[in-house]
């Protein structure tokens, strides 16, 4: 294959010939907008997970909620997904990145390293939400700040192990292009990465469907009993039909952005597909605006994350000239507080990160109901 080849196969177009050789001038149509549509991508990952970062960072009641630990994670593996798109992207844009080794297999360690770890954490999160309500009572017992940690680097670990395969085992000498379906090996993608992602994808199916009915359970108690306020029935949706709103909105947005990647990564072990095609540019762009709808799915949709991102943008606004770091920033003494969800149906409508810190129990009698709070104690 010819440098002009790899170029046009790449979207280069508009050549010319002069005395020194080929030369190209400009950008297919088609790269161009997928260019700019990664570069909409890129502003918004860095900024969602930036103010959630700094939201956490900044909050000390957001910070002593042992679940926003899981969020932070997330937060900061989306943010090296964001920081790689660009990189990921050079490669297509007529460098000559691809033609060196480390460059290459650079791209494939930051991006699989990413992913997987912003994957796993948010199985780690699905997990976390299923024990604060199937065992709300016995939270503090299994799910402590350093059962937290320990989840959290196992996953960083699992996922930097997975990325280095590639590293060590490749086909680096045989693949004329620096593309996935040329230098990683099939087995790895057809035996591990392909398998990994069903795996956590039926998991969180079933997690987040134990949760949804248990939710409707907690409604039914609810209805039944006297603490329920019967104004609020018809104030606002079936409290069953907004868990199972919510649970379609976290695992759709997770299948409609994951599952065309995987099945262009299948397709290309039969040579179905190559990675500079449309396909492959479509389905990497999808996988990528999964780490920009975590911010929303996991802290914007949460009242509490939306008040203290208002209130971290002020003080931000306000802080001195040489504030550099993050060691510079100001705590946010006021942050908005955990507050008890006031239906049942509030158990998957807030993100996880607040769930497993408040819980209620319902134990219905004959002449009353008996209503018992659970609520995070901070360390």
């Amino acid at each position: 294959m010819t440098l002009k080849d790899t170029h046009i196969l790449h979207g280069w177009t508009d050549w010319e010939v002069n005395g020194n050789g080929h030369t190209y001038s400009g950008l297919d149509s088609g790269l161009l907008l997928w260019a700019i549509i990664n570069a909409i991508l890129f502003i918004l990952i860095l900024g969602g997970n930036i103010l959630t970062i700094l939201a956490l960072r900044t909050c000390r009641n957001l910070r002593s909620v042992i679940s926003n630990l899981f969020i932070l994670s997330l937060a900061m593996s989306d943010f090296i997904v964001g920081i790689s798109l660009p990189y990921h992207v050079a490669f297509y844009m007529g460098s000559d990145l691809g033609r060196v080794r480390g460059y290459c297999l650079l791209r494939f360690f930051l991006f699989i390293c990413a992913c997987c770890v912003s994957i796993l954490t948010l199985i780690s999160i699905a997990v976390d939400r299923y024990i604060a309500v199937i065992y709300a009572l016995h939270y503090r017992r299994y799910m402590t700040r350093r059962m937290a940690y320990v989840i959290i680097t196992f996953n960083w670990c699992l996922g930097a192990c997975v990325a280095l395969i590639p590293i060590f085992w490749n086909n680096w000498k045989e693949a004329q292009e620096c593309e996935f379906d040329e230098v990683l090996s099939p087995w790895y993608v057809a035996g591990i990465i392909t398998p990994a992602f069903i795996v956590i994808w039926i998991c969180m199916l079933m997690v987040y469907w134990r949760i949804m009915r248990e939710a409707s359970k907690q409604a039914k108690r609810l209805r039944h009993s006297v603490i329920y306020d019967a104004a609020h029935t018809g104030a606002s949706l079936h409290p069953d039909w907004k868990s199972v709103q919510i649970v379609v909105f976290i695992m759709g947005s997770f299948t409609i952005c994951w599952l065309p990647f995987f099945g262009v990564a299948i397709a290309q072990l039969f040579q179905m597909c190559r990675s500079n095609s449309i396909f492959y540019k479509t389905a990497f762009s999808l996988a990528m605006t999964n780490s920009a709808l975590n911010p929303i799915i996991y802290s914007w949709k949460n009242t509490t994350f939306r008040k203290a991102f208002a209130q971290t943008l002020c003080c931000c606004r306000r802080l001195p000239r040489h504030a550099h770091d993050l060691s510079t920033l100001p705590e946010v003494p006021n942050c908005p507080k955990v507050a008890l969800p006031e239906k049942p149906s509030r158990i998957l409508e807030e993100p996880p990160a607040m769930m497993p810190e408040t819980c209620t129990t319902v134990l219905p009698t004959k002449s009353l109901s008996i209503s018992i709070h659970c609520t995070e104690i901070n360390q």
